[in-house]
Parts: structure tokens; C-alpha cells; sequence
């Protein structure tokens, strides 16, 4: 392999999975598969792709305009594509040391497949955690908005049907990040190599922040889970006292129908 200087990668998060037995079959005629799980695939002139299930892609030495022609290409094998893409750019740089590394760059002894497969994981964990900070800002937005206008009106803005479907947002978000990206595991490759992937994928995890923003994620769906029940329940109670009103009602409707002819 001739020596190599820098490596551009590409991380996009464009799904909320991959159908990987669909997939695989087709990719064994792209190029030569070195790992199925997750998913890479090697090219000539050091070129890389590498597929998560959880919906991300990450491609090392391809140009934006490559990269965005096999992206259409996996989209075909996507369950449930994003209304919205997240991506992220990242410069690899072998053998040479640039000072204090970024989220823009980072400096590698070598350049293989074991380099190549811890990168991707961290970078595919960032892009993916982009897709759930947004979903859940966005959601908490919303409830802040109804919170706001029961503190200060004593009354809620949205149906009792939306409050249910954000609470149930976010106990699959809670699923997802913890069957999905496994985002505080420790991939298998670090345990396998030793010393100096241990090394690497704690820097990449500390420059992306990983476990900071998994936490900040946790706090935050745990905010929206307490507001959506409490509101919920505010709701059940609302309904609960309508009832017993309109029973009073109805039986006060029942008692006049008795007493009409009594008095006529």
C-alpha cells in the first residue's frame, strides 16, 4: 500500500436501520467484505465503507460527491430513512502528529482495518446521537410550551392522545440508544487488540464527547417522561371528574322524568 498522509471520512446517519439480509448479497459484488458485523467494505486505493444497522455510514477516502452516490445506493436497503440527515467530516492523518487533536482530525500510527473499524464506530455513535439530540429538543420544545401554559393558564394545549405518543417516544428512544448504538460499551475490537485500540477509541470517545451527551440525552428524556405522565394523569383526572358530572346528570335528568307526572 503506498504511504498515506491523510484520510478525509464521512459520517452520515440516514436511518433508522438497515435490512442487513437484503443488503449483504449486494455488497459482496461492490467490493471485498472484510467484516459483517458491522458491515465493511474495502476498494481499491484504501477506500472504505462501513454499514451500521442502526442506520449510519461512514466512508473513509471517498470525496462528499462519491460518498452521496452510495448513499442513494443504501438507501434502497434503509427501514425508515430520517426526514432529516445528519452528518459529520473527519480528517485521518497517519504516521504524523498535528498538535492537539480535534473533532476535526486526528493523528494514527497505522492505517488498518482495526483503525478503520473503531473510527467508524465512534464517528457513526456522534452522527447517530445528533439525530436523537435533535428529535428529543425538538419534543421537549413541545412540552415545555404545554408545561408553560399550564403553570401559568391552568390549562393544557395539546389532546391527551399527543401527551401519550411523546411519552412513548421516549421509552423507545431509551430502547433504541440501548440496544442500537450501545453507546457506553466498549467495542469487541478494543478488547481484541489490546493496550493501543483502548487508547484510541478513549480519545475518539472523550473528542465526540460520547458519554456527555449520552448522559445529557438521558436527563433529558427522563424530563420528558416525568412531564408527559404527570400531564397525562391530569388529563385521566379531568375525564374522571366529566364522568362523574355527567352521571349527576343523567340522574338528575332521570329524577325529573319521575316526578313530571307525579306533579302533573
Amino acid at each position: 500500500m503506498p504511504p498515506i498522509h491523510s484520510i478525509p471520512v464521512l459520517a452520515f446517519d440516514i436511518a433508522t436501520s438497515f435490512d442487513f439480509t437484503a443488503l449483504r448479497p449486494n455488497t459482496e459484488k461492490w467490493g471485498k467484505v472484510v467484516e459483517r458485523r458491522p458491515l465493511i467494505i474495502e476498494f481499491k486505493q484504501s477506500q472504505y465503507i462501513v454499514v451500521f444497522e442502526y442506520g449510519s455510514v461512514v466512508f473513509f477516502n471517498f470525496t462528499h460527491e462519491e460518498a452521496r452516490g452510495w448513499l442513494e445506493q443504501l438507501k434502497n436497503y434503509a427501514n425508515r430513512t430520517n426526514r432529516r440527515e445528519f452528518s459529520d467530516n473527519f480528517t485521518l492523518y497517519i504516521g504524523e502528529k498535528r498538535g492537539t487533536a480535534s473533532t476535526e482530525e486526528l493523528s494514527v500510527n497505522k492505517f488498518f482495518i482495526d483503525t478503520v473499524k473503531l473510527v467508524a464506530i465512534v464517528l457513526s455513535r456522534s452522527v447517530g446521537l445528533e439525530y436523537y439530540e435533535d428529535l428529543i429538543d425538538r419534543n421537549l420544545a413541545k412540552l415545555e410550551e404545554s408545561v408553560e401554559k399550564l403553570s401559568r393558564e391552568g390549562r393544557l394545549v395539546l389532546k391527551r392522545r399527543e401527551y401519550v405518543k411523546t411519552a412513548g417516544l421516549a421509552l423507545a428512544i431509551h430502547h433504541e440508544l440501548a440496544y442500537n448504538l450501545q453507546l457506553l460499551d466498549d467495542p469487541d475490537v478494543v478488547w481484541e487488540r489490546g493496550v493501543e485500540m483502548q487508547k484510541l477509541y478513549e480519545h475518539l470517545s472523550s473528542l465526540f464527547s460520547i458519554s456527555k451527551r449520552a448522559q445529557a440525552i438521558e436527563r433529558k428524556l427522563n424530563i420528558i417522561a416525568r412531564s408527559s405522565e404527570f400531564i397525562i394523569e391530569r388529563l385521566q383526572n379531568r375525564t374522571a371528574n366529566i364522568l362523574e358530572w355527567a352521571i349527576i346528570l343523567l340522574f338528575v335528568i332521570d329524577i325529573i322524568f319521575i316526578l313530571i307526572p307525579l306533579l302533573q
